[in-house]
């Protein structure tokens, strides 16, 4: 877990009372006690291969996922939705509860690698409206988008298919070893919390909040094609951002601050029987929860093939409305060195 966004700047000092080491061979020791969070990112990278190592071998997964999103005009939303992931990328997500219950998504469209399907739900909200008329079927059918299309990112934090296990990795990786590199921020290990039932290890990380960059805005800049210069989540740039509009094409010469780091303070919780994060936890530098995702119900290797994310079988017709040709490079664009890009090896 792609599971795209962060508001959230950077070290808001918290303190725990007990840590643990964690030894090279990525096992835990709880002969350790300290007073605070207070040792260097590297010793979590250990941890972090061993999570990488134990989801190279998994095949597909279903689970129910508890997702949190804090926005900039202070609009908390809440949704549970279930969620089936198939390697290399395919993804099916039915939402249950929140302000889109009903919704369907379908990621990928056969044949592309950047066009999703998908289902209204709700009366507003990410997927409100997603519906095209077709006049050769004179019907109303599934709505075609690509991963950035505005409508998908209305009232979430990310696209699709960042609110997977893989996407959850992706983006603790990034931050890890950014702070790693530059022997930046800091960190501690809580044991034996319960996760819907997982026992687990708890990774705590606090990041500073002055690390990053001020961006000189030249003509025809927004806050979006910044962040996506940078390598940098776009709500990122937005939150650290809050008197511009992110919509309006900024002035030259405005000066816009890019932070480093996606929060102020992360955790992570790790199950000791999957070796998987299976909770997330980001908080801005106020130490309020920014988002927030669970897996419970987690169910590794069951054996789930094509057919479980066939469009037909799942009421979607298809129905091109968009080019079958395009891919993820349609959207890719050179990007510059900085940011969680720097983490590259």
């Amino acid at each position: 877990m792609t599971m795209n966004r962060s508001r959230l700047l950077l070290a808001a000092m918290y303190r725990a009372r007990h840590c643990l080491v964690l030894l090279a061979a990525g096992t835990f020791a709880t002969f350790a006690v300290e007073a605070g969070c207070s040792r260097p990112v590297v010793d979590a990278i250990p941890m972090l291969e061993k999570m990488e190592r134990a989801w190279e071998e998994v095949h597909d997964y279903a689970a129910v996922l508890l997702k949190t999103e804090r926005f900039t005009d202070g609009t908390i939303t809440d949704e549970r939705a279930v969620v089936k992931f198939r390697k290399p990328n395919q993804l099916y997500l039915h939402v249950l509860e929140g302000a889109n219950a009903g919704a369907e998504l379908l990621y990928p469209k056969p044949g592309t690698d950047n066009v999703t399907l998908g289902r209204p739900g709700g009366v507003t909200g990410a997927v409100a409206g997603f519906l095209v008329n077709v006049p050769a079927i004179g019907l109303l059918v599934p709505y075609e988008f690509d991963l950035d299309d505005s409508r998908l990112m209305d009232g979430q934090h990310h696209p699709l298919p960042d609110p997977t296990i893989a996407g959850m990795l992706q983006l603790i990786s990034l931050n890890l070893r950014t702070a790693a590199r530059h022997m930046e921020g800091s960190m501690c290990f809580h044991p034996g919390e319960l996760v819907d039932g997982h026992r687990s290890i708890k990774i705590e990380v606090l990041f500073p909040s002055d690390s990053g960059i001020w961006h000189t805005v030249v003509k025809g800049e927004t806050l979006w094609s910044i962040g996506g210069d940078y390598g940098q989540d776009r709500y990122v740039v937005m939150y650290n951002n809050p008197s511009i509009d992110p919509e309006n094409v900024l002035p030259p010469g405005e000066r816009i601050f890019v932070p480093r780091y996606y929060a102020a303070r992360a955790q992570v919780w790790i199950s000791e029987s999957f070796n998987l994060p299976v909770k997330l936890q980001m908080f801005d530098v106020e130490n309020r929860v920014y988002e927030s995702y669970s897996y419970v119900d987690l169910r590794i290797d069951i054996g789930l093939t094509a057919e479980n994310f066939d469009p037909v079988l799942h009421g979607f017709p298809v129905v091109t409305t968009l080019d079958e040709g395009q891919t993820a490079a349609h959207r890719t664009s050179p990007v510059k060195e900085f940011g969680v890009l720097d983490a590259r090896p």
